[in-house]
């Protein structure tokens, strides 16, 4: 999955632009791929979190002791309010309830001015592939992006959502929201 998410990570850390003495928090980190991608462009405070203990443990050995990574869901998180930067969610939003409650406890986090990126595949290349059809993940377009980080409790004004051609055949979707 790290060379198929290259491009939607590579964009979604230019949009959210982490400089050095930032704090930011890789939510729903997987393989630690992201969390190492902004520690290369000069991030020094990452930490990743994710539910998957498999996935942690990948992180922590890709990562060493560069980046805190922790067995979390986003929920049930313990990091004190306003005290990120910055926050990435790749490929999470799927997995999110519709009332935006999860991406609520992301903006939680952030502190005032704090920015949000998260990155999905669009509803009309997901509705191709068949382990998308089977329930489990929730699909998006633009204004159902747009509509989530709303839910969630960001400003309409504070949120923009892009399109971008991934592949020939995979459009994606970034959304930036500044708390």
């Amino acid at each position: 999955m790290d060379f198929a998410n290259r491009k939607p990570t590579r964009l979604a850390i230019d949009l959210l632009a982490p400089r050095a003495g930032e704090r930011i928090l890789d939510a729903g980190c997987g393989t630690g791929a992201a969390l190492d991608a902004m520690l290369r462009r000069g991030a020094t405070d990452v930490i990743g979190i994710d539910p998957s203990g498999v996935m942690t443990k990948m992180a922590a050995g890709r990562l060493k002791a560069r980046a805190a990574v922790h067995r979390s869901s986003i929920e049930s998180m313990s990091f004190e309010p306003a005290s990120f930067d910055g926050a990435l969610l790749l490929n999470v939003l799927y997995f999110c309830d519709a009332d935006g409650s999860q991406l609520a406890c992301v903006r939680d986090v952030l502190k005032p001015g704090g920015r949000a990126v998260a990155y999905v595949t669009h509803r009309d290349t997901m509705s191709n592939w068949a382990f998308a059809r089977v329930g489990r993940h929730r699909l998006y377009d633009e204004g159902e992006l747009m509509d989530i980080f709303v839910r969630a409790g960001f400003a309409r004004e504070t949120v923009s959502v892009q399109s971008h051609a991934i592949t020939n055949s995979v459009i994606g979707l970034l959304a930036i929201a500044t708390r």
